[in-house]
């Protein structure tokens, strides 16, 4: 693991926290004051927002050592399939 990769990590941890907290006091605070179909849309879309973000940042986290690893292996060797 290489320094980028620990400072992506840790930005990526950060983010889904501060998502997280966002999150707890928007329902403490406003989520009773919401109708029942707009607070069903939030919901959905805020679920996929705090589950996406951190598996989208780990997708791009292993595309970027994957291209890598295929760079240190040489133009020689095929990676296996």
């Amino acid at each position: 693991m290489r320094r980028d990769d620990i400072l992506a990590l840790l930005v990526s941890l950060g983010i889904t926290g501060l998502l997280l907290w966002g999150l707890v006091y928007f329902v403490t605070e406003w989520w009773g004051r919401l109708p029942k179909g707009v607070a069903l849309i939030l919901f959905i879309l805020l679920a996929v927002m705090v589950i996406g973000y951190p598996i989208y940042a780990l997708a791009r986290w292993s595309d970027r050592y994957l291209a890598r690893v295929r760079e240190a292996r040489g133009p020689d060797r095929k990676t296996p399939d």
